[in-house]
């Protein structure tokens, strides 16, 4: 029985490998869909763990900006895509933890908000 769950675990741990599960792991990445109707970001509220990048991609027909609110406001600015063309996409590589609304600066009814969160540590109960 032992042996049969020893197996059992390591063909587990083989199929992760090969399904490419330990890389997406270790290089994680989070999509946001651009839209040309309300909420017009999919999703409009995110929560992304720390070090993930995050991809907005634009299958609109109109141009768009990513532009975080601190860099209209006179705050920091941490991001700003300047415009992205239909079929396009930005992408930041990642975020210390925080929450960062956003806007489009051609469309500014076009909001989101991205929150970046730490990993919740495993606790063995």
């Amino acid at each position: 029985m032992k042996r049969a769950l020893t197996i059992a675990i390591m063909l587990c741990g083989a199929l992760a490998l090969a399904s490419g599960f330990t890389r997406a792991a270790s290089h994680p990445s989070f999509r946001i869909i651009l839209e040309s109707v309300s909420p017009y970001y999919k999703p409009a509220s995110a929560t992304v763990m720390i070090g993930t990048a995050i991809r907005w991609d634009n299958p609109t027909a109109t141009y768009h900006t990513i532009t975080h609110d601190g860099c209209i406001t006179g705050g920091r600015c941490l991001f700003d895509s300047g415009s992205i063309p239909p079929e396009g996409s930005y992408t930041i590589p990642a975020l210390p933890p925080g929450r960062y609304p956003y806007q489009c600066r051609l469309h500014p009814i076009m909001r989101g908000v991205l929150t970046v969160v730490e990993p919740v540590p495993f606790s063995p109960t």
